[in-house]
C-alpha cells in the first residue's frame, strides 16, 4: 500500500515558556481544521472523594463563561458550520472542536474562554449534577455498557482505574464549587496540557494563534503525588443479576502500556480474534453457531498498563456453549501460528484504515494527542506503515500466548445468572 497522494507534513512540536505543548500538523489538502485541547487529568487522578470529578468540571465548563452564556457557547461553532465538545477519560480530559480552516481562530479562542474565563455557581452545578444523575441512569440501563466498568472493577479492584469516570450518586451528591474549582486549579495547568491542530493551516500561523489564545496561561502548582501502582494480575470474578433477557460478558487480563513497542502487535492479535466480520469470534460465535449477535474483543492502552478483552451477550442458555468456544479460541491462538491467509487480510485491514484516516483532520488532531501524551514523539504514517509490516506471525503467536496463557483471567456478568458452573477460564494452561 501507497500512503496518501497529498502531502503529508511533519508534525511540529514546540513548548511554550509556560510549558503547554503545541502540535500542528498542516494539512494543505483538507478544508477543515481540528483541535484538540488534552489536559492530563481523568479519572485516575481522583481521590475516592473525589470520584467523577473530571467528568463534573467538563461539563460545568459548559455552563458559561464571563465573555459567552451557556447558549451561545452552543451557538457560536455551530453557527459557521463546526462542532465544540469534550470528553472525559481515565488518564485525560480534552476539549475538541473542528470548523471550516477560516475560523482556526475562532475555535482557539472558545476553547481557551470555556477553561480561563469559567464561571461555578451554585445553580449550574444541581443543574449539571442533576443531568449527570439521568447519565449514570443511563448508562446502568445499557448493560452492554455498564460491563465494562464491571470488568475494571474486576481487573482493578481499589484502585482509581477500577472506578466509574461518571461517578456515583452518592459521591456528586455533596460536592460543592468550591471543591470544583481547587481541582481544576490544581489540576488544569498550562503544563499538564496539549494544544493539537490539524488540517489546512500554516505552522506559523498555527503557532501565532496558539500563544494568542493560550500562551498567557499561568501554572498555579500542581500536587506531585502520584497514584497508587497498578495491582498485580489475579483471578477475579464480579457478576451482577439483573433481569434481562441476555448475558452480558467480559473475560480479559491484563494488558500492554501503551509505549509498548508490542502495541501495534496488540491490535492486530484483537483484530483476528474479534474485530469485525473476518475474526474468528465473530465467525465461530455468531455466523456458523449463533449463539450470540454481539462478541467482539478490544484492546486498551494506558501510560503503565493495559487490557486485553472480549465481550459478548448471549441468552444464558448458550452461554456455556459460546464460553467453551472462546476458550477454545484463546488457547488456539495462543498455540498455533496464524495463516498466512489471516496475516495478509489484518495487516492490509489496518494497513486500509490507517490510510483512510489520513482524510479526517481530527484523526490526525486525535493522533497528536495520543503519541506526545504515551510516546513524546511522532514517527508519522509511513514509518506505522513499515512498522505495521515488521510484525511476523511469530510475533502474534508469542505476543498471545504472554498475554493468555500465562496471566490469570479476569471475568465479568450482568444478567440472568446461570445456576450452573461455567466453564473454568481462570487459566488456559
Amino acid at each position: 500500500m501507497q500512503t496518501s497522494k497529498y502531502r503529508i507534513e511533519p508534525v511540529q512540536r514546540e513548548v511554550f515558556s509556560n510549558g503547554l505543548t503545541l502540535l500542528v500538523q498542516p494539512l494543505p489538502g483538507l478544508v477543515s481544521v481540528s483541535v484538540g485541547l488534552n489536559v492530563k487529568t481523568g479519572s485516575r487522578d481522583e481521590t475516592r472523594r473525589e470520584m467523577g470529578w473530571s467528568h463534573l468540571i467538563e461539563h460545568m465548563l459548559f455552563q458559561g463563561t464571563r465573555r459567552r452564556s451557556m447558549r451561545e457557547l452552543a451557538r457560536v461553532l455551530t453557527a459557521v458550520g463546526g462542532y465544540l465538545d469534550a470528553c472525559t477519560g481515565r488518564e485525560s480530559t480534552t476539549y475538541y472542536a473542528k470548523v471550516p480552516a477560516s475560523h482556526l481562530s475562532l475555535a482557539l479562542d472558545v476553547i481557551s474562554d470555556i477553561i480561563t474565563n469559567y464561571r461555578f455557581n451554585p445553580h449550574s452545578l444541581e443543574k449539571e449534577k442533576r443531568i449527570i444523575l439521568e447519565e449514570i441512569g443511563m448508562y446502568e440501563d445499557a448493560p452492554d455498557e455498564l460491563i465494562h466498568d464491571l470488568f475494571a472493577q474486576a481487573l482493578w479492584p481499589n484502585h482509581p482505574l477500577g472506578r466509574p469516570i461518571l461517578g456515583t450518586r452518592a459521591g456528586l451528591k455533596n460536592v460543592t464549587c468550591r471543591d470544583l474549582r481547587a481541582y481544576l486549579q490544581r489540576h488544569y495547568q498550562p503544563s499538564e496540557m496539549m494544544l493539537a491542530i490539524a488540517g489546512n493551516v500554516r505552522n506559523l500561523k498555527a503557532s501565532r494563534l496558539a500563544k494568542q489564545y493560550f500562551g498567557n496561561l499561568v501554572n498555579q502548582g500542581r500536587s506531585s503525588e502520584q497514584g497508587p501502582p497498578v495491582p498485580a494480575p489475579a483471578f477475579k470474578s464480579r457478576r451482577q443479576h439483573r433481569r434481562l433477557e441476555q448475558l452480558h460478558i467480559c473475560v480479559g487480563v491484563k494488558g500492554l502500556p501503551y509505549a509498548d513497542k508490542r502495541r501495534l502487535t496488540a491490535v492486530a492479535l484483537s483484530n483476528i480474534l474479534g474485530a469485525g466480520s473476518n475474526s474468528r469470534l465473530f465467525y465461530q460465535v455468531r455466523e456458523r453457531k449463533a449463539l450470540a449477535y454481539s462478541v467482539y474483543s478490544f484492546m486498551d492502552f494506558f501510560r503503565d498498563t493495559g487490557v486485553a478483552g472480549i465481550y459478548m451477550a448471549c441468552h444464558p442458555g448458550k452461554l456455556k456453549h459460546a464460553m467453551q468456544i472462546v476458550r477454545d479460541e484463546l488457547r488456539r491462538i495462543a498455540t498455533r501460528l496464524i495463516s498466512d491467509r489471516e496475516w495478509h487480510d489484518v495487516r492490509e485491514q489496518m494497513q486500509g484504515g490507517l490510510l483512510l484516516s489520513l482524510e479526517s483532520s481530527s484523526s490526525h488532531m486525535w493522533q497528536m494527542l495520543q503519541e506526545e501524551d504515551y510516546l513524546q514523539k511522532h514517527s508519522g504514517i509511513p514509518a506505522v506503515l513499515r512498522a505495521l509490516n515488521r510484525i511476523s506471525k511469530q510475533d502474534i503467536l508469542n505476543l498471545a500466548r504472554d498475554l493468555f496463557l500465562e496471566a490469570p483471567i479476569t471475568s465479568a456478568m450482568i444478567g440472568p445468572l446461570p445456576k450452573t458452573p461455567l466453564p473454568d477460564i481462570s487459566l488456559l494452561k
